[in-house]
């Protein structure tokens, strides 16, 4: 067994025979191949095997006061006339090394966040199930390998006049705002007796040029 997943759903109504017929119908309509286990639980296995590997999943509907309790269980087995050679049972249990295995791996994965999505679309829309409060939806599908390979967005552009007031102070030192800076000693305008700031050559006050 390469791949395993296992998840419980609570569900206040339905009763767990209609939620039952309503699981056994989505599995079926996926392909997957239908066995009875018990008069509560069923085994879907589909044959749409991928590098000698297919998928099953064991579904256990049980009755929980007027709603049920869902266990599913998904995952990957090795074909028994695969398994017999050992070759590919040996590469799938190194996906880190080999990078088919690997591939295979993040398809199985892919196939597991789609299907219990889906699955949950099913009981709560065609079956009308009503989810416990405890009970979260899964997570819209996703492919956590796809993810982590996807090319990431560029940093946006740095706005002009905001890195210095967004850099953070350093250690110790006061976040205080920069003081403006004061007018040279000695720099007043002839004129009006103002102090001019920096190197200006007019007076901001009466406008008259400053030697």
């Amino acid at each position: 067994m390469v791949f395993e997943k296992h998840e419980t759903w609570n569900f206040q109504s339905p009763e767990a025979s209609n939620l039952f017929t309503t699981a056994w119908s989505f599995w079926s309509q996926r392909g997957y191949q239908m066995r009875s286990l018990s008069g509560t639980s069923f085994q879907g296995r589909s044959f749409q095997s991928k590098l000698g590997i297919h998928r099953v999943v064991d579904i256990t509907v049980a009755p929980d006061g007027g709603g049920a309790t869902i266990q599913i269980h998904f995952r990957a087995d090795v074909r028994a006339d695969v398994a017999a050679g050992g070759i590919v049972v040996a590469v799938l249990l190194l996906p880190v090394a080999v990078a088919g295995a690997a591939i295979s791996w993040h398809e199985y994965e892919r196939d597991w966040s789609k299907e219990r999505y889906d699955f949950w679309n099913a009981l709560t829309t065609q079956g009308q199930a009503q989810p416990s409060p405890s009970t979260r939806p899964p997570p819209l599908p996703s492919s956590p390998i796809a993810s982590a390979m996807a090319p990431q967005p560029p940093p946006p552009p740095p706005v002009p006049g905001a890195a210095a007031s967004a850099a953070p102070a350093p250690p110790g030192s006061s976040a205080s705002p920069p003081l403006a800076p004061s007018p040279a000693p000695g720099a007043v305008c002839p004129k009006c007796g103002k102090a001019v700031a920096g190197e200006g050559k007019f007076c901001a006050s009466c406008g008259s040029a400053i030697p």
